[in-house]
């Protein structure tokens, strides 16, 4: 009778270790696999955020650089001879590029972003600081070219070469960021399609 009972006490404590031991494995295969599926997951909404900033990135700096490069061509064209008429078209499309830069700047929070998923040469803070050195040479040019219009005669000549000197300096400055915009344009490229590889 002793055997018997041992020989059933074994079986059920067999039956409860495997039992556990079934707990045991089945749970830690559980485990493994949630947490494989949170990281895969995870790596692929930081994925889909990446491609989302980098292609929103892509676009606003296409753009910008567009209307830089307009804005360049309209300060090189305004020391031509000009009518009024056609400064003043020239005007009213500059302010209208540079309303639709702010429309675009107002409704593309992403393009701040940019940083957090890329390693871009432009930071947020030297960006901040390239429009104050652009605002303040465009003032500069804008100052000049005021004096010109109420200059006398003979006061046109030296004003002139300043003029020219505040303009190249200005145009300079922006295709400098143009450059650097196109650098960090290829940089997120190169990172996108490296992503999708």
């Amino acid at each position: 009778m002793a055997d018997a009972t041992t020989l059933i006490g074994v079986s059920a404590f067999s039956g409860l270790a495997g039992a556990l031991l079934t707990q045991i494995i089945t749970g830690t295969f559980a485990f493994f696999a949630d947490k494989r599926k949170y990281h895969n997951e995870a790596r692929n909404f930081y994925r889909a955020k990446k491609t989302e900033i980098g292609e929103n990135f892509f676009y606003m700096t296409g753009e910008k650089m567009a209307a830089i490069k307009k804005n360049i061509d309209h300060w090189k064209n305004w020391n031509d001879s000009r009518t009024e008429a056609s400064l003043e078209f020239l005007n009213k499309e500059l302010a209208r590029l540079n309303a639709y830069m702010e429309k675009l700047d107002a409704e593309n929070w992403k393009f701040n972003l940019i940083g957090l998923y890329f390693d871009v040469s432009l930071s947020h803070s030297e960006v901040i600081g390239a429009n104050a050195r652009s605002q303040q040479r465009y003032l500069r040019f804008l100052d000049i070219s005021h004096k010109i219009r109420i200059a006398a005669e003979t006061e046109k000549d030296v004003l002139y070469g300043e003029y020219a000197l505040a303009l190249f300096d200005m145009c300079a400055q922006y295709e400098d960021l143009c450059e650097k915009m196109g650098r960090d344009m290829q940089a997120v490229r190169s990172a996108l399609l490296n992503d999708l590889a």
